[in-house]
């Protein structure tokens, strides 16, 4: 709500600002032209140098050819009157302008028009000087100002300003009020969207194309989500159901196979048969406890016992038996843990942490028959702790690879799948980064955690 209230505010002053510098351009521009007409009024030659141009000589005037051409070509006409209102000389006098005047007829015009000709007007040693502009050429319009009013304009144009701006912000609070309470809905409709929440919003407004789309994707979206949850749940009613029944009568094969197995009645050949029994119903059974733990991790079923552990010393249990538990010399395992990772403790689930080191160890013996050395580093990396365990067998294949390192879904196959998909996420369980790849001939596993 905060962050709306900020948005609103930041509009509304926005706004404000926006009217305000409107203002001053558009009075920056008033000014502007104002002074770009005078100037251009004044290109046209100054009355009082016209009318200092006009010399008598005798009963003539006398006026220098480039002004007379300069009434032509910038003016209209000109004309001299005399003190008893007589036209006593005349420059391209239209026919239409009279040629005496009385008093109350000359303070008619010398501010205003004759005959709709614009007028400018000079005193002259000889009488009054008349300069006539071409018609429509010149607006004019008396405005007298009280000097009282002329020196309070500054406290004016500050308080036209003023109001200008309240105005703006009154009017941006209305319109951002209403734009707020529509960005709202869609916002909660948004919100109980993430939350997979049914949206239904009123398609109206100005946010109407938004909330139709919202309301088609929140359909979409639970529609999907229904289909998601009745898939995953059926996955896992049958992974749950199938592990079930599997054990009770896979137990008994594991059973009687051994009881077969050391029974000496048997052959030689027998036994060995029963042997092979026994091993593919562990496989089995160890399969189905691998399905069921990644059913559970990715469904955040799996309970977790947390708790301070050494990483060290979990690493040198794992590694210890192994080595008492390989039976042929063609492996071998190598631990380097540095100094500064002796110390370094991880809360998590010691149990999980195991099988993971496990899976990854196990996986090297599991995929190398002809053997291979296999060799694990652990460092202090950052704020954390780097794992290294890579062997000099086989290495993955790419196709392996890519599913390992991009995947989020659970692999078809179990070869190079299952158990190292199994590690990924009890390493992601544990807020850490597992990436696998290839180096020389064999496989490298690398967890940041």
């Amino acid at each position: 709500m905060k962050g709306f209230i900020k948005i609103i505010m930041r509009y509304v002053l926005s706004a404000g600002g926006i009217a305000i510098i409107i203002l001053l351009i558009n009075f920056i521009l008033l000014i502007s032209w104002i002074a770009y007409s005078s100037k251009d009024s004044n290109e046209k030659y100054s009355i009082s140098e016209i009318s200092d141009k006009l010399k008598r000589d005798g009963n003539n005037f006398i006026l220098s050819d480039d002004v007379s051409s300069l009434i032509k070509d910038k003016f209209e006409w000109a004309m001299l009157l005399s003190d008893d209102g007589k036209v006593i000389w005349s420059e391209n006098l239209p026919e239409d302008v009279p040629l005496s005047y009385k008093v109350s007829d000359i303070a008619s015009f010398s501010r205003w028009y004759l005959n709709d000709y614009p007028i400018k007007v000079w005193k002259h040693p000889d009488g009054l000087f008349v300069l006539g502009d071409k018609k429509n050429s010149t607006w004019k319009f008396v405005i007298e100002i009280p000097q009282k009013v002329m020196e309070n304009s500054p406290k004016w144009l500050a308080a036209v300003l003023i109001i200008n701006f309240i105005t703006a912000i009154f009017l941006a609070f209305l319109f951002g009020i209403r734009f707020f309470l529509y960005l709202r809905k869609v916002v909660n409709g948004i919100e109980n969207m993430s939350e997979k929440k049914p949206v239904s919003l009123s398609i109206k407004g100005t946010f109407k194309d938004l909330a139709n789309n919202i309301n088609i994707t929140s359909k979409e979206l639970i529609r999907q989500q229904k289909l998601i949850e009745k898939r995953d749940t059926a996955r896992n009613n049958w992974i749950t159901a199938v592990s079930h029944d599997i054990r009770t009568p896979l137990s008994m094969i594991m059973g009687y196979s051994s009881d077969l197995e050391d029974n000496s009645k048997f052959s030689e050949e027998d036994r060995k048969q029963f042997s092979v029994i026994r091993f593919q119903s562990e496989k089995i059974k160890q399969l189905v406890n691998d399905l069921n733990l990644a059913v559970k991790l990715e469904y955040e079923m799996q309970p977790l016992n947390m708790k301070n552990f050494y990483i060290a010393e979990v690493l040198r249990k794992v590694v210890v038996e192994y080595l008492n538990n390989l039976c042929n010399d063609k492996y071998t395992i190598n631990l380097s843990i540095s100094d500064e990772a002796q110390g370094f403790k991880l809360n998590g689930d010691i149990r999980l942490f195991e099988r993971a080191l496990n899976n990854i160890i196990g996986n090297s013996i599991k995929h190398n028959n002809e053997g291979c050395d296999i060799f694990i580093d652990m460092t202090r990396k950052f704020n954390g702790c780097q794992i290294e365990i890579k062997d000099n067998g086989s290495g993955f294949d790419n196709n392996v690879l890519e599913k390992l390192n991009f995947s989020t879904e659970m692999p078809n196959g179990v070869s190079h799948g299952l158990g190292l998909f199994i590690v990924k996420q009890i390493i992601t369980v544990h807020g850490g980064t597992i990436q696998f790849r290839n180096w020389e001939n064999g496989s490298d596993i690398v967890i940041y955690i």
